[in-house]
Order: C-alpha cells, then structure tokens, then sequence
C-alpha cells in the first residue's frame, strides 16, 4: 500500500502579499499593505536570521523584564511577536543580553561588546520624535487611567510567573483526578478562556495602534495642506499688494505730466503785454 505524497509547504517567495504581512507579523514586524514583497521578502529573511543568532534566553529575559504573558516554552518567532509591542525607553532591571537583544531587534545596530550606556545611548537616538511622542501619550493616557481606577502599582508587584504550558492528554486525567469531572473541565474551559480572551486584546490593541497611526498620518496631511494654503495666501496678497503699489506709482507720475504747463502762465503773458505797451504811450 503505496502512502500518499505529503504536498510541499510553498516557498517563502511564492506566499501573496496578505499572507507574507501575516507571517512578518509573526516575527514581530510592522510591514505596510503598501510594501513591496521584495521589500517584505528582504525584512522577513533578515528578521530570521536574527532570530537564530539571538540567545533564546536573552528573549524570554526581555518578556520577564516588560512582563509580557508568555510561556517558558514559547518560540523565538512568538516571543518576537511579543517584544515588538514593547515600547518602554526606561530599562531598569533589564539584563544586558537583553538589552543587546531588544536593540537588535528594534533595529539599532550594537554589539555584544558595548556596555549598557552605550546601548541605551543609541536606542534613544534611533528614536523618532513621532515615537517619543507616541509612547508620551500612551504613558499619559495609562497614568490618568491608572489613577482613575485606583490600580497604582498592582501590575509591576509580585514575582513575574511564566504562562502555563499546554496540557496533554495525562494532564487533563489529572485534572479531572484532583478537581472532578466538572471542575476539571471548567478548568480547561478557563485556560482556553483566557488564551482566547488575550488573543482577542492583542488583535484589539493592534487595531487601536493602527487606528492611531492614521490620525497621526491625516493630521500631518491636514498640518500640510493647512500650511500649503497659508503659503498660497501669503503669494496671493504679495502679488496683489506689488500690482496695487505698481497701479499707484503710474498714475502718480501719470497725474504729475498731465498737471505740468506746456506753455507761459496767465500771469508771464499780462506781463510781457504791459511791457510791449510801454513804449507805445511814451511816444505820444
């Protein structure tokens, strides 16, 4: 009995661009639907091989340090996916493998050699303005949230603890064993609960950011046309206030040649006919 072939999984170069951004997204890359899937290609193989010369420890220490939920297990493409979302500038208590690796991953390029300064020091200046501003209004936003639900603190206290692996078949028995029937089933239940229910706030929170990025994107074209007007205005009143000002300086001298006499005044005339009468009564 011959067993059917296994169909080949397709090549990285032939996945479509939708399926490509998805697979980016996976390792932690914020690829634009406008990309090239030359580009994507690129990012995505590069991506890769970062992650095998990344220390798999020197990951899960960057997750334990922004308390990221993720399991002790997890592979470096999913634990990639989770240190993209951290954008926190301040990295005390971060270990210093970590720290190379989260510069490297954020695309600052350090070595293994550079001290903890050094490190720092560039990933602040690779830092754009937008960013920054970006991640201060996050921060603002989460401090008036904080102090509004009274949660000050809760989330940085106890010991961080890693996800739960995924049960097995000898694990759910055992379940069952400790909790019964019902209370072992709700347990699951819970677990898959919960794993859904975090899914579903990343997918949320990914949309919330891309949300975001584009008013950021309309606000800068409105800043840009709003300025673009300002400028076409300026022209405008320019050139109206120079052809006004050119209207005036003709018909200023326009009205000067046309007041100006041609010929002897009234006054020269009367006296250049007293003067030719003169001699004419002195005769008599």
């Amino acid at each position: 009995m011959s067993h059917p072939e296994k169909t080949p999984s397709p090549a990285l170069s032939d996945l479509p661009n939708d399926e490509l951004r998805e697979y980016g997204g996976k390792l932690g890359l914020n690829l634009r639907p406008d990309m090239a899937a030359g580009e994507m290609l690129r990012l995505i193989r590069e991506r890769q091989e970062l992650l095998i010369e990344l220390d798999r420890q020197a990951l899960l220490d960057i997750c334990v340090w922004a308390r990221r939920p993720v399991r002790q297990s997890a592979s470096k493409e999913e634990l990639a996916r989770e240190i993209a979302g951290i954008t926190r500038m301040h990295f005390d208590g971060l270990s210093h493998r970590g720290l190379v690796a989260l510069a490297r991953l954020r695309g600052v390029p350090v070595r293994g050699e550079d001290d903890d300064a050094t490190v720092i020091r560039r990933m602040r200046d690779a830092e754009s303005l937008l960013q920054k501003l970006r991640r201060k209004r996050r921060a603002l936003v989460g401090s008036l949230i904080e102090k509004m639900i009274g949660g000050g603190g809760s989330a940085a206290e106890g010991e961080y603890r890693f996800l739960p692996e995924e049960p097995g078949g000898a694990g759910f028995r055992e379940q069952i064993e400790e909790a019964g029937v019902v209370g072992g089933i709700a347990r699951r239940i819970r677990g898959v609960a919960d794993d859904y229910v975090r899914e579903k706030l990343d997918e949320i929170e990914a949309r919330i950011d891309r949300k975001l990025d584009e008013i950021d994107h309309r606000l800068a074209e409105w800043r840009d046309q709003e300025i673009a007007n300002r400028l076409k205005i300026i022209k405008i009143t320019l050139v109206a206030s120079i052809l006004v000002a050119a209207l005036s300086l003709g018909y200023s001298a326009l009205r000067s040649r046309i007041a100006k006499p041609t010929g002897p005044t009234p006054a020269a005339q009367s006296l250049h006919e007293e003067r030719g009468a003169a001699p004419a009564g002195a005769s008599r």
